[in-house]
């Protein structure tokens, strides 16, 4: 259940990526805490932390590009006010549908997403709470 996880993760970057191109999170360093549940289950006792590194160009890159989900598509992105949501499908090594929502603050952002994944035949509900916090500046 964690390979779940680790193929899944990147996906909570993708966010990350909308929301800078379309709102006023700053380029920099960025740290982004995951919590996931597959089938109810969670994935870990702790959340899983990842750093990114978001700018011009690797909002381009997250968008096209994230990791083991293979190309994720980003649709009916809508802000209001510091809430934004979405819906995200992914296809590749397994196809990932579902929808987002993001509260953000300052230097910070956090959310969820409530996801299916379809891999071997095989469907599975996952969901991802999420929160990052700028870092610095990117090294």
């Amino acid at each position: 259940m964690r390979s779940y996880l680790l193929l899944v993760l990147p996906l909570c970057l993708a966010p990350v990526a909308a929301i800078a191109a379309d709102t006023d999170i700053r380029e920099g360093l960025w740290e982004v805490s995951v919590q996931a549940e597959v089938g109810g289950q969670p994935l870990s006792a702790t959340p899983m932390v990842v750093r990114q590194c978001v700018s011009n160009q690797s909002i381009q890159d997250l968008m096209a590009q994230t990791g083991g989900a293979g190309a994720c598509r980003i649709s009916d992105f809508q802000r209001n006010g510091n809430h934004a949501q979405w819906k995200l499908t992914c296809s590749g090594s397994m196809d990932v549908s579902g929808t987002g929502e993001t509260d953000i603050a300052d230097d910070q952002f956090s959310g969820k997403m409530d996801l299916v994944i379809k891999m071997g035949g095989e469907s599975m509900p996952m969901a991802q709470t999420f929160k990052a916090h700028r870092v610095g500046a990117c090294q």
